[in-house]
C-alpha cells in the first residue's frame, strides 16, 4: 500500500492518479475526506497533522508514503516530524518527501534553518527515502486566473526574476518512478523545468494562448508581504524573505534530473499553460 499525503494538492492528486493508472494500491490522506475527488479505486482516509493521533490509521499497513506539507514556511510544530513518527510506528519502508530547491539553503537564514529541520525529520529517521527538491511550481501562475476573469491586468511580484519553474505533473512522475522502482540507497533529487523564464515572459505566453493582450503590474513590496501574510506566513519573516529574494539571483539553474529519471525532457511552460489556461479563452 502506498499512502499519499496532501492527496488533493497539485502534486499529490497527480501522484494518486498515476499510481492508480499503474494498478498500484493507493490510500489518499486528507483533512477533508468527504470533499476529496479521487478515482474509485482509491481508499480515502482522514488525517490531520495537527492531530497526530489521526495519522495512526492512515499509515497502518503502508509500505511506502509520499510526504508533503502545506504549512507556511516558518511555522512551528513541523508536520513532517509528525508524519515521520507515524510512518516509523507503522513500519513504512520507503518515504518520498516533497521538499524545496536546494533544501531551502539559498533562502534567508531563518527559512533555510526551517527547511533543514523539515528535511532532517526524514533523513535522520532511519527510513530509506527519496528527497524531491523542485523549484518554483508552474501552478503558481494559476493564481492569475481570478484576475484574468476580471480583466487583462495581472499583478505579479518579482516580474523580471528568472526561475526554472517545473510542472507539478513532472514532480509527480518522478515521485511515482521512485515508488515503482525504489532506489537501493536514499537519494536527493534536485528538480527543475527545461527553461528559465521570468513571470513577465510567462504572462506573455499565457496572453498568446488566450489571444489577449495582457498587462503585468508589479505590486509594491508591502502588497506582496500582505499577500504572504494572508497565506499564513509570519509578516516579519515574509519581509525578510522578500528582501533576501530581491538581493539574490538563484533559482534559474536547470537540472537534468527529470530527463534522467523519466527519459524525456521536462514539460515546457507553454505546453503546461496550453493545458491549464486554454479554458479561459
Amino acid at each position: 500500500m502506498i499512502l499519499v499525503t496532501g492527496a488533493t494538492g497539485h502534486v499529490g492528486a497527480e501522484v494518486v492518479a498515476r499510481l492508480v493508472a499503474l494498478g498500484r494500491p493507493v490510500r489518499a490522506m486528507t483533512r477533508r475526506p468527504a470533499a476529496a475527488s479521487v478515482p474509485a479505486e482509491v481508499e480515502v482516509v482522514a488525517g490531520d497533522c495537527d492531530e497526530p493521533a489521526s495519522l495512526a490509521k492512515a499509515f497502518e499497513g503502508v509500505e511506502q508514503a509520499f510526504l508533503m506539507t502545506a504549512q507556511p514556511t516558518g511555522s512551528p510544530n513541523l508536520h513532517t516530524v509528525v508524519q515521520v513518527a507515524a510512518a516509523k510506528a507503522a513500519g513504512v519502508k520507503h518515504l518520498v518527501k516533497l521538499s524545496v530547491a536546494d533544501g531551502g539553503r539559498h533562502g534567508h537564514e531563518l527559512v533555510a534553518a526551517w527547511h533543514q529541520q523539515d528535511e532532517a525529520a526524514v533523513t535522520e529517521s532511519g527510513i530509506a527515502h527519496t528527497m524531491l527538491r523542485p523549484g518554483r511550481f508552474m501552478s503558481n501562475t494559476l493564481a492569475w486566473k481570478h484576475m484574468l476573469r476580471r480583466g487583462d491586468t495581472v499583478q505579479v511580484p518579482f516580474s523580471t526574476r528568472r526561475t526554472s519553474a517545473i510542472a507539478p505533473e513532472d514532480i509527480a512522475a518522478v515521485a511515482v518512478a521512485a515508488f515503482t522502482d525504489p532506489p537501493s540507497t536514499s537519494r536527493t533529487l534536485e528538480l527543475s523545468g527545461p527553461e528559465a523564464l521570468t513571470p513577465e515572459q510567462e504572462l506573455a505566453i499565457v496572453g498568446e494562448i488566450l489571444g489577449r493582450r495582457l498587462t503585468l503590474v508589479e505590486p509594491t513590496t508591502e502588497q506582496t508581504i500582505d499577500g504572504m501574510a494572508r497565506g499564513g506566513m509570519d509578516r516579519e519573516l515574509a519581509a525578510k524573505m522578500i528582501e533576501h529574494v530581491l538581493a539574490g539571483d538563484y533559482g534559474a539553474d536547470i537540472s537534468p534530473v527529470v530527463e534522467q529519471v523519466l527519459g524525456r525532457k521536462p514539460t515546457t511552460f507553454r505546453d503546461w499553460a496550453e493545458k491549464h489556461f486554454k479554458e479561459e479563452s
